[in-house]
């Protein structure tokens, strides 16, 4: 007999839990069905509102159906805008950033073919601007130079040949005489 305890006593603790565990599942099951059936019952009295109240019902529904799409029509154009204003200022921010991207690049190259340049005319022995100006320069001071220096010269071989012109001039009147 003593067997026959011990297996009672061991077969009470999980039937016990399955017990416990059934009656769960049927608690469950009752609320379920309440629920199924209270939504059952709502739909019902709504069939029945609308029956009594007919097409003053339809016209109410149908007049508020228009104002809320007018809201949501409203509001989606709204946020619509407003989507395409972001993505509008976005873009101009992102092609401003590009073109002065751009215009660095640009300016990079621009530099570098320049250097290059200058590098390759200064190995063919071409004189740089700053060369050309100095001589240009150089070349005003040598000339007024030599003009004030040729002044002075210049009227005294005038006078000294004013002179002569005129002894030649009588040697021609002379010989037609």
């Amino acid at each position: 007999m003593a067997t026959k305890r011990s297996r009672s006593r061991k077969s009470s603790g999980p039937q016990s839990a399955a017990d416990a565990a059934a009656a769960r599942a049927r608690a469950a099951q009752e609320q379920l069905l309440q629920a199924a059936q209270q939504v059952w019952l709502a739909g019902m009295g709504v069939i029945a509102r609308a029956q009594k109240e007919g097409p003053a019902a339809f016209q109410d529904a149908v007049a508020e159906g228009i104002k809320l799409f007018g809201q949501s029509g409203t509001t989606a154009q709204r946020r619509v805008r407003d989507v395409l204003e972001a993505a509008q200022e976005t873009l101009q921010s992102r092609v401003g950033g590009a073109r002065e991207q751009a215009q660095e690049t640009w300016d990079n190259l621009e530099a570098l073919f320049q250097s290059r340049v200058q590098r390759a005319m200064h190995q063919l022995g071409v004189p740089t601007a700053a060369e050309i100006r100095e001589l240009s320069r150089r070349v005003a001071e040598l000339t007024e130079t030599v003009n004030a220096t040729a002044r002075p010269q210049r009227k005294a071989a005038a006078k000294r040949k004013a002179p002569a012109k005129r002894r030649v001039a009588a040697k021609r009147g002379r010989r037609a005489g």
